[in-house]
């Protein structure tokens, strides 16, 4: 697990995404390494959103990996485009591996090529659901994402009735996002991940929203029929248009967009969509050669921990670079020189409370520096603290860090139930359903995380000199440190009261 630092600028450029269950709060930053640049999401919050959940990125597509399309569904879609004029695309519908289905192209695609050109007529936007002779009034000053869900609903009550059946027909009716959980299912399958609480507060939001347009049309029941639209349709729906929706960052706004939203997913792949005035279409540019009956693949976006992918798009790549968990520590509310320490953080883009990502490999170095400042006593060596370096200030400082990042990775552990090797030993068995399999991946990404970042503090402490072992001895680290490891984690309460004041919690 390897240390790296960030640069950092107060001015930032933000993707505005205009939906209030996305706000852009946060910016990447590139983290560099002796090894070279990684892209790592080191948030720098400039307000508090007024709404918990998170921004998309732009160019997310949706992958139909859990979407069970029948080969007569599949066909019958199909043959529609071709009614409707849909123009030939360099990519087509495959099942792959039997299985799901995913888009492969039809000639080799050289860089630059378009792999998809879909006119604007061909897909549905706000500008749809404005237009539309129902959902219009219930839409209307609300999130793109909301009018797009309060359309599926409507359009997939019609039926055949539908200009859009054929398309919609390729839809799942929910999907693996915790969104559609109920709540014993998130307090049983989500303990102890990052994703727990959040889920709670997107749901809650949801809810809230869908009882405020209730709330609206309360005297007209003709206008929201409660065999159309009802809370858990209307949260089932939105998972469905949170997975399949692309955002258009020049058009600014959500699209569901016919074969772009069949591609699949790829950590590796950096294709993301956007909409082309010029030509009134939704692009997807390829960065590389593709062959002939090569998959095409599309980017989820950077910086996506698996936690996000999980609630967006109701899956987890084991896989993925850019997971991540969260740790935020913060400035002592009795410390004498806090404002001192809050001037130094600000110039230096930080704030009095701050979030740090943890990843499987790596973690940012300036989450060393920040908490050496934080407990730090002596104004004479606030010099020696440059926020983007790995500078010890001293052995005592030091250990003290340490040790308390060490001492909340082991508390996240601990509200886990059950060890990797019971998640590894879950994972085999058969009898998952697809929530406990998907809630499985997701324990273990994020255990493993916490338990990496414990190896690489441990590795950082082995090397200082004069710390107390079993024996109440000082001896050389090197000779008794499994020991000195085995009293900091099992005496969690010393460390806790410093914890209490200085890490904040999600939970």
């Amino acid at each position: 697990c390897k240390e790296v630092a960030t640069p950092h600028l107060r001015q930032m450029a933000f993707v505005r995404v205009h939906s209030p269950f996305f706000p852009s709060y946060g910016v990447a930053t590139s983290l560099q390494t002796e090894w070279g640049v990684r892209f790592c999401p080191l948030k720098v919050p400039t307000h508090q959103p007024s709404w918990p959940l998170k921004r998309a990125p732009a160019g997310v597509a949706a992958a139909w990996v859990n979407v069970d399309v029948g080969t007569q569904d599949l066909e019958s879609f199909t043959s529609w485009l071709r009614q409707e004029g849909f123009p030939a695309q360099a990519v087509e519908l495959e099942r792959i591996n039997g299985c799901k289905i995913g888009c492969v192209a039809t000639f080799d695609i050289q860089a630059g090529e378009d792999a998809l050109r879909i006119p604007e007529n061909y897909t549905v936007t706000c500008v749809d659901v404005a237009k539309h002779p129902v959902v219009s009034r219930i839409a209307a000053g609300r999130p793109d994402l909301i009018g797009l869900s309060f359309w599926l609903m409507y359009e997939k009550w019609l039926g055949r009735k539908s200009l859009w059946h054929p398309y919609i027909n390729t839809f799942p009716s929910t999907t693996l996002s915790p969104l559609t959980w109920k709540e014993e299912e998130l307090e049983a399958l989500l303990k102890g991940t990052s994703l727990l609480v959040e889920a709670k507060q997107r749901i809650g939001a949801l809810e809230e929203e869908f009882d405020d347009i209730m709330e609206t049309f309360k005297g007209n029941l003709k206008e929201v029929p409660p065999e159309i639209f009802n809370v858990e349709d209307f949260k089932r729906a939105f998972s469905v248009v949170l997975s399949r929706a692309i955002y258009l960052p020049t058009a600014e706004l959500f699209s569901l967009v016919p074969i772009g939203d069949a591609l699949n997913f790829s950590g590796e792949s950096g294709l993301l969509f956007d909409y082309s005035m010029a030509e009134q279409a939704i692009v997807l540019r390829t960065d590389r050669k593709y062959n002939k009956g090569e998959q095409v693949y599309v980017s989820y976006g950077q910086n996506r921990p698996n936690s996000d992918l999980m609630i967006s798009y109701g899956l987890v790549d084991e896989n993925n670079p850019n997971d991540s968990v969260e740790i935020e520590v913060g400035l002592a509310g009795n410390d004498p020189l806090k404002s001192l320490k809050k001037q130094i953080l600000f110039e230096a883009n930080f704030e009095e409370l701050q979030a740090f990502p943890l990843y499987i490999d790596r973690f940012p170095i300036q989450l060393l520096s920040y908490m050496r400042l934080a407990r730090l006593q002596d104004p004479a060596l606030f010099a020696r603290i440059v926020l983007d370096k790995d500078i010890i200030i001293d052995q005592a400082n030091e250990y003290e860090v340490l040790t308390l990042i060490l001492s909340e990775c082991h508390n996240k552990l601990t509200n886990f139930d059950g060890s990797i090797d019971d998640e590894i030993s879950l994972l085999k068995s058969k009898k998952n359903s697809p929530k406990e399999e998907i809630a499985a991946k997701l324990r273990l990404c994020e255990k493993k995380i916490w338990s990496n970042t414990m190896n690489s503090i441990r590795k950082r402490l082995a090397p200082i000199r004069g710390i107390p072992t079993k024996s109440g001895a000082f001896k050389d680290s090197n000779s008794d440190i499994k020991e000195m490891f085995d009293k900091v984690e099992q005496a969690a309460s010393a460390p806790r009261k410093f914890l209490s004041s200085l890490m904040k919690s999600k939970e």
